[in-house]
């Protein structure tokens, strides 16, 4: 058996497959891929037509694959791995190769460029990833998958979509993504990369699956269990169009109450950097919030409000759940964040705030890939609560805390806010308030005194640095996606 560029040259089962063609003279095809068959190159056959019979000489085949094994070795530059179909799932020493990457032990650098297909666009069937990253001895691509008859994992599962994958002297690689065999919609493709020592990266590659199988998308039938009881106040799956403006005028309001905190600005839709937009999938929409900064630009970015400047818009009061699903990419300076504000009285900047999520980019440059996010529980304007201050134990026996820094890749199916889609929320009573990740109940303490009494309204976006934060997005093309299937709040009675 001799394997060049991904077909499978064998002159037995060749002529096994030419013997099964029609004897008068048959045209010959190479098999598919995406259907399981590993394709094959044809070769010069040896038809006595007048019997209709076909005959093979292995010398003639074998001279003949070997003829073309060295023409196209002649004309290969870089190298090439082609996984075939399916992937191979993450085992225990790609494991441990990836554990090694969430650590601030190592030195980091920005090595990896991936030249095709381009960041942020949209891809079906099989497409060939080409990049390069110099220095790099070892590389693995990943992409989460769902659940198959091979894993059937509620959650999904990781796979090493290249095994094979290496490297040229020049730092060039290359491969096979069959995006038929993933799901549709919003995915990262991920790139690990190392050298022989202490020097590594990591490069996410966001892009839109046309093709793909459909799972997990849109709003649930069931009710999360958090509201149980509740009514629901609020659903947007933004299969409608879009209501969004920089005013009164719409369902969102585009920036924050108290003025804005992304170093690259909120934009409105009517600007030249409108972040906003709705992409097709097979069965519904997503939302789109595309963060980009053009040459001789400050960048624009994109924020849902759920009030007005007027105050007006949708509010609910405890108790209630509120809960999004997204996807968004962890790099240096990407803030994806889904967190609920009280409605301070006028003139007052006084509120709790509750942060469901907020996920910080530190992909490389950066001291390390944190693939965690933080809930935390702010009260702005007024003195902190006596639980928080006077360490008062809960019914774990631990005392409350409001902050926590969680760990994803420690629940559910393992993987991080940046790896696949998750849900994330918020249940706000008049006694306690607790956070979710993915119906996992992550913190839980007792209820501010504004959240437990007043109106509240959820804000959700994509903040690019703030704070003296500093982005560094230069090699994806100062460009990055935050993917939203859809967001919804509960109200009314509660356990």
């Amino acid at each position: 058996m001799i394997t060049f560029w991904g077909f499978a040259l064998n002159p037995d089962s060749l002529r096994r497959d030419f013997m099964k063609c029609p004897r008068h003279g048959a045209s010959l095809r190479g098999g598919d891929s995406r259907n399981g068959a590993m394709p094959y190159l044809p070769v010069v056959e040896n038809i006595n037509k007048e019997k209709g019979i076909l005959r093979w000489d292995d010398a003639l085949v074998r001279s003949a694959i070997a003829a073309l094994v060295l023409l196209l070795s002649t004309v290969t530059a870089g190298a090439i791995a082609q996984s075939t179909p399916p992937s191979a799932a993450v085992g225990p020493d790609l494991s441990s190769f990836l554990s090694s990457f969430y650590t601030h032990e190592t030195s980091w650098l920005h090595s990896i460029t991936v030249d095709t297909p381009a960041y942020c666009s949209e891809i079906s069937g099989d497409v060939v990833v080409t990049f390069t990253a110099p220095g790099m001895t070892t590389v693995h691509a990943c992409c989460w998958q769902q659940p198959t008859t091979d894993n059937s994992s509620p959650w999904g599962h990781d796979v090493d979509v290249a095994p094979d994958l290496k490297l040229d002297a020049d730092g060039h690689g290359q491969f096979v993504f069959h995006a038929d065999q993933f799901p549709n919609g919003p995915i990262n493709l991920r790139i690990y990369a190392k050298d022989g020592g202490s020097k590594q990266d990591y490069c996410e590659l966001q892009l839109f699956n046309k093709s793909g199988v459909v799972w997990n998308q849109g709003i649930p039938e069931t009710d999360p269990p958090a509201a149980k009881g509740m009514k629901l106040a609020f659903s947007d799956d933004f299969d409608a169009p879009l209501s969004i403006a920089g005013d009164n005028s719409a369902k969102y309001w585009t920036h924050w109450p108290g003025g804005d905190g992304s170093l690259w600005p909120f934009t409105d839709n009517k600007g030249p950097l409108n972040p906003f937009s709705q992409v097709k999938g097979k069965v519904k929409n997503f939302l789109r919030i595309h963060a980009s900064k053009p040459e001789g630009t400050k960048g624009g970015t994109g924020d849902l409000t759920s009030v007005h400047p007027d105050r007006t818009g949708f509010t609910a009061t405890a108790p209630c759940y509120f809960e999004c699903r997204f996807l968004a990419q962890n790099a240096t300076g990407t803030w994806p964040a889904f967190w609920i504000l009280t409605q301070p009285p006028a003139g007052s900047k006084t509120a709790d705030e509750m942060d469901a999520i907020e996920g910080y980019g530190t992909n490389a440059k950066s001291g390390g890939i944190w693939t965690g996010y933080e809930v935390t529980t702010h009260f702005w304007g007024q003195p902190r609560p006596a639980w928080a201050t006077d360490k008062r134990k809960g019914p774990d026996g631990n005392p409350y805390v409001g902050h926590r820094r969680v760990d994803p890749m420690a629940l559910g199916g393992g993987s991080s806010w940046s790896t696949t889609f998750h849900t994330y929320g918020v249940l706000v009573t008049p006694t306690f308030t607790a956070y979710y990740f993915d119906n996992i109940e992550v913190l839980r303490h007792p209820s501010g005194q504004l959240s437990a009494t007043q109106p509240m309204f959820f804000l959700l976006n994509l903040a690019i640095g703030g704070g003296g934060w500093h982005p560094d997005l230069q090699r994806y093309g100062n460009q990055s996606d935050m993917w939203v299937d859809f967001v919804r709040v509960y109200q009314g009675e509660s356990r």
